[in-house]
């Protein structure tokens, strides 16, 4: 995942190619407010996608402790649910950095229509020290494992969205800090909402609440005959209000993916974490179709969310 300037630049970067995580295999949303503190370390599930031959679960961990976080799914994460079925992990992308890491892991087989709740454990986090020749030394982080229960079966967040505002929300300043950090973390509020269109779905993941601020992640999908890119500054747009009326601003600060899928986290200021109701709306996506007349990506998406408190 590509980070923006404004966050702290990334140690690694891999990228895998499930075929199955296409619009036109994609089979619902669903939300999770889970996370889980272990020693100066957070790490939470921010949503479940599901899809015809497998699941994919978007991944974030945040730690106070100093150094680049390193994160190795294909080996350190287990999956299993209420069963005892067992997953094999599979890394769709991962991106480390200072402070943080997140990482979208690909399960398979398919999530069985009987499970109640998805099981995931993080054996192993490193960090590491970059020392001022390069390099440095790794060393573990202190807390785990830590384990995650995911609903398989969770409370909706859909909601018939607030009026939205007339006028410009407001324009999003230069952030002073990195919008994610352990230490400002208070809770993940659960979205977990999908829109869509012939060649596109556009998914809300969670709000990430650190006080001040938030972050909102979106993934895009698309089918053969599409292909998306990360919102960037000036190419997408992304507008969040809540019932009261209040806009907020919102500036893209994290994004990758690979032509058939793509990943953007969203800085939103201030934090809307204290209202009931939001609404966002997502258009002029950037990205293409394979026919001219077909303006599927452009949109307008728009949510209606009922925000809780996380688990």
């Amino acid at each position: 995942m590509r980070m923006s300037s404004d966050e702290p630049e990334g140690a690694t970067q891999t990228l895998a190619r499930p075929a199955d995580r296409a619009a036109d295999r994609f089979g619902g949303l669903l939300p999770s407010g889970v996370w889980v503190r272990g020693g100066e370390t957070v790490v939470m599930a921010l949503a479940i996608e599901h899809f015809s031959e497998g699941a994919a679960v978007p991944l974030l961990v945040l730690s106070e402790a100093p150094g680049v976080i390193g994160l190795d799914p294909d080996t350190a994460v287990e999956a299993w649910d209420d069963a005892g079925r067992e997953y094999e992990v599979r890394t769709v992308s991962l991106e480390t950095g200072l402070g943080a890491a997140q990482a979208t892991i690909w399960l398979s087989p398919e999530l069985p229509s009987d499970a109640s709740d998805l099981r995931l454990r993080v054996t192993e986090l490193m960090r590491t020290n970059p020392g001022r020749r390069g390099g440095g030394t790794a060393k573990p982080l202190s807390g785990g494992p830590w384990e995650l229960s995911v609903p398989l079966l969770p409370e909706r967040t859909a909601t018939e969205p607030p009026d939205r505002p007339s006028g410009s929300a407001p324009i999003a300043e230069a952030p002073k800090a990195p919008a994610r950090a352990a230490s400002a973390f208070a809770r993940l509020l659960p979205i977990g909402q999908a829109r869509m269109r012939e060649n596109a779905a556009v998914c809300l993941w969670g709000l990430e609440d650190y006080g001040e601020r938030a972050v909102l992640t979106l993934a895009v999908l698309t089918t053969d005959l599409a292909e998306t890119e990360p919102l960037e500054p000036g190419r997408g747009s992304v507008e969040v209000w809540d019932d009261a009326g209040s806009q907020y601003s919102v500036a893209p600060i994290a994004g990758g993916g690979d032509g058939r899928w793509s990943e953007t986290s969203l800085e939103i200021t201030p934090s809307p974490g204290g209202s009931p109701v939001i609404g966002v709306r997502v258009a002029d996506l950037p990205g293409a179709t394979r026919r001219d007349d077909d303006r599927s990506l452009d949109g307008p998406f728009t949510f209606g969310v009922a925000l809780s408190e996380s688990r």
